[in-house]
């Protein structure tokens, strides 16, 4: 698949990704939005229902308060302490010859009442007399019914033009334990504060917790709306733990979708990694091979033109040159196995089936044979290849094989990339831990963005499709692996054109 396609791919992916996540969001939102509504119309309902019932309340015990019997107080007369009622009554006693004050009671067979003196009538002579007359009987029911109106009208007036102070038409208990039992009948179970303020502004009642500088959402009603004159009495209530108590509704399925959206994005972002990743480890692949093929025909066809030429019958003997044949061919078998081996050093290590040797070396040895090795190319290309070995103590405990290797891979990549003439050095130093080992060049430099990457196996800087520069870019890979094997650290410094420097930090002694 092309890369092109694998991007467009990614981009679709991820924008449809992103469209999940804003309705996601959007989601939440409107669930926040919906539950914050909901609370606020159950706050609202439980308050309603608070001053509602303080109303009723308060108009029960105001009326109880009007009807309770009150005493009557002792006149000069006894005329002046009867009520129409007892009067009507007393007239029905005098017709049938009763004393008024000794009464008893009994119910007529037409299912009147009567206060009757027992001693001086009996109950079947007063049966067999005629039923008392009517109009003393409406008289005295017209007179008790005038009462009861005339007592429901004060009662009323009273309450119409008779507003106690706010501070009395309620207590504190009262007013809590309202609030409390209509926050539990919406659902609601938290704890509040409230206060209560007079149509004046000042604070009545507060609950000890109650602030008026709090950033909770507070929530007021007006008490004993139905007052003839409404006066501004205003209930204000909030809860400390709104917020904690909203979220905890919408907590689980919030941040379960979150986590779901959240895992989408890491999965798809993964996959799309490796997906890149093995597209560029395919390309490299790709021109490893093609580098491979282009540096084993070489010496393949060089060794094949010599074994001709010693082979061929028509070249005179003189002429043939059979030991320069021969070296050509031992030179360039040499190289072919060179090659083999860095492919299969590679493989071997990456598998983790290499062992290192680690003994105590002379790392100032190791470079001056790897330097002798390259002396006759560079002196060749007019060049220069230089050693400042200022380290104190170079003994380090290392493999003498492969850091060998490591010191030839550096110094031919150096020799490689230098277009003109080689300027190569090859430098130590003390460091608090052991040695700092530094190759540095003049040659063409490695770019900035691929300084990162050069390190990886099969990795060549792209130089389109010449290949004008042999390798198959496992050396520096090699090179990296050997160095942490050691527990020591490779860096890079390079300008593009103004050449490179490879440092080195090897530790003295190794770790078991």
């Amino acid at each position: 698949m092309k890369r092109s396609y694998i991007v467009l791919l990614a981009v679709f992916f991820f924008l449809a990704i992103s469209a999940l996540v804003i309705i996601q969001f959007r989601w939440i939102n409107n669930v926040v939005s919906a539950e914050d509504q909901q609370f606020r119309f159950g706050v609202n309902e439980a308050l309603k229902e608070v001053v509602s019932e303080l109303e009723k309340a308060e108009t029960y015990n105001r009326i109880m308060s009007e009807i309770s019997p009150a005493q009557v107080p002792a006149g000069n007369g006894e005329n002046e302490a009867m009520t129409g009622q007892q009067a009507a009554e007393a007239k029905l006693l005098e017709r049938y010859g009763f004393d008024p004050d000794v009464r008893s009671v009994i119910i007529s067979r037409a299912g009147y009442t009567y206060l009757l003196d027992s001693d001086s009538l009996g109950v079947e002579e007063f049966f067999e007399n005629s039923e008392p007359d009517e109009q003393i009987l409406s008289a005295g029911a017209t007179t008790r019914m005038t009462s009861k109106i005339v007592s429901i009208e004060n009662i009323v007036s009273r309450i119409l033009h008779e507003t106690p102070p706010l501070r009395d038409r309620f207590t504190h208990d009262e007013l809590n334990n309202h609030i409390r039992k209509s926050l539990d009948a919406v659902g609601i179970h938290l704890d509040y504060e409230c206060a209560v303020r007079g149509a004046y502004g000042d604070i009545i009642y507060r609950t000890t917790g109650y602030s008026e500088s709090g950033i909770a959402n507070k929530y007021l009603r007006q008490l004993f709306p139905n007052d003839p004159v409404p006066g501004n009495n205003i209930l204000t209530i909030y809860f400390p733990k709104e917020e904690e108590y909203k979220f905890s509704q919408i907590a689980f399925m919030a941040i379960s979708s979150m986590l779901i959206v959240l895992l989408l994005i890491l999965l798809s972002t993964g996959t799309f990694i490796v997906i890149f990743r093995q597209k560029r480890l395919s390309e490299i692949r790709s021109d490893f091979i093609n580098n491979m093929t282009h540096e084993l025909k070489t010496p393949i066809a060089t060794i094949s033109l010599a074994s001709q030429m010693l082979t061929d019958k028509t070249i005179p003997e003189s002429a043939r040159n059979a030991t320069g044949l021969a070296t050509v061919i031992s030179e360039e078998s040499n190289r072919l196995k060179v090659l083999v081996e860095r492919v299969l050093q590679t493989a071997i290590f990456e598998k983790g089936k290499l062992e290192l040797n680690k003994q105590p070396t002379d790392l100032h040895a190791i470079i001056l044979r790897a330097v002798d090795a390259f002396k006759l190319q560079v002196n060749g290309r007019g060049g220069t290849i230089s050693t400042f070995l200022d380290a104190s103590d170079p003994i380090v405990t290392l493999d003498e094989t492969n850091f060998f290797n490591v010191l030839l891979n550096l110094i031919d990549n150096a020799l490689k990339y230098s277009v003109t003439t080689p300027e190569i050095t090859v430098s130590t130093a003390a460091w608090h831990r052991g040695i700092v080992i530094t190759v540095s060049d003049n040659g063409i430099g490695i770019p900035r963005e691929h300084q990162k990457q050069i390190f990886e196996k099969f990795y060549r800087v792209p130089s389109g499709n010449t290949h004008n520069i042999k390798g198959f870019g496992l050396g520096l890979s090699y090179v990296k692996k050997i160095t942490e094997e050691h527990f020591g650290t490779i860096k890079v410094e390079s300008q593009t054109g103004k050449g490179t420097r490879v440092i080195i930090h090897l530790p003295k002694e190794q770790p078991k």
